[in-house]
């Protein structure tokens, strides 16, 4: 879970989907597993072939939260220094994007680069940190997908792209309102997302695409909140969507490039959830199916308890786009 400022709120109910125009289908879904589940609160899930970064809550109720990584088969790890706390943003191979916040008030957020395997920082090309604040990182071929500047406030809000070798930098959307939210999602192969409220509620979801550099509005139903988007490399949109307020109805909905909307988990009432993030599984042997892992963390309204799950997706491997007349 990054940190853009108050935590974000933002399922559906199927039956009246179709005045809407959205299409409703059956998921070929797994049911949720627990991934991190223990006594303190755990959130802000990203992951690669084989790490899982997630931030830990230092009490059991609220308090500071540290950045852990875990390889497969190993034990966790804290990747932040002491007297600060971080988010995970991104995992691309060994290399973990993270938001780090600091200062006496926690007033201060950068991105930081961090090699899993070597256990040590990488350097951040000049021009992503400012004395803005900067936060949900997502990292993908090289490319570094961020925020700039406090949401629900008078800032110039930024979602911005940025090429780590080249220093390519697209601004790829912004926002002025002291009511509204603009919060990079998820950066995965050549798909990008964000979410924009002007004002909150009102929220649109966004993807796009960086070899056309082209920009598609997520189709919602109208009165529901949509928040927590993530994507899979073949642009297949996972976010949530509910009614307004903590635990309302709350489903985690999945868009794919073609055809409509699908509803695949449903969250029981009271609770509800912040981040997603999609990672491809690989199969072993290949075949004609690929599988999309989301991890969600979700948390009880009442009590504020977190905690991190994860489905399966899986869906056949989509046909190359039809060559151009």
């Amino acid at each position: 879970m990054s940190v853009t400022g108050p935590r974000r709120k933002t399922t559906f109910v199927l039956a009246t989907l179709a005045a809407f125009g959205i299409a409703v289908v059956a998921a070929a879904a797994t049911a949720p597993v627990p991934i991190k589940t223990g006594p303190r609160n755990e959130v802000g899930p990203a992951a690669g072939d084989d790490w899982l970064a997630w931030s830990k809550s230092r009490e059991k109720q609220t308090s500071p939260f540290d950045l852990y990584a875990q390889q497969t088969g190993h034990a966790a790890f804290r990747v932040n220094p002491k007297n600060t706390q971080a988010y995970a943003g991104g995992i691309d191979g060994t290399m973990l994007a993270y938001q780090l916040i600091r200062g006496s008030f926690a007033d201060r957020s950068d991105l930081r680069l961090y090699d899993l395997a070597a256990r040590r920082l990488r350097p951040m090309p000049s021009g992503v940190n400012t004395p803005q604040w900067e936060c949900c990182a997502s990292i993908s071929g090289g490319w570094l997908l961020y925020s700039r500047g406090h949401s629900y406030s008078r800032d110039r809000q930024i979602v911005l792209l940025r090429n780590l070798t080249t220093g390519e930098q697209r601004v790829l959307d912004q926002l002025r309102n002291k009511n509204g939210l603009l919060s990079a999602g998820q950066l995965n192969g050549t798909f990008a997302v964000w979410t924009k409220c002007s004002p909150y509620p009102v929220c649109r979801i966004y993807r796009y695409d960086l070899t056309s550099a082209s920009t598609t509005p997520i189709p919602t139903q109208a009165g529901k909140v949509v928040y927590s988007p993530s994507v899979n490399e073949y642009g297949t949109v996972y976010y949530g969507q509910s009614n307004r307020g903590c635990g309302k109805s709350v489903q985690l909905m999945k868009q794919p490039i073609a055809g409509g909307a699908e509803a695949i988990v449903t969250l029981p009432q009271g609770k509800d959830v912040d981040v997603t993030y999609a990672h491809r599984v690989l199969p072993k042997p290949p075949g004609e199916l690929i599988t999309t892992r989301v991890y969600y963390d979700s948390v009880r309204c009442r009590t504020h308890l977190w905690n991190i799950y994860a489905f399966d997706d899986s869906n056949r491997i989509p046909p190359p786009p039809s060559p151009t007349p």
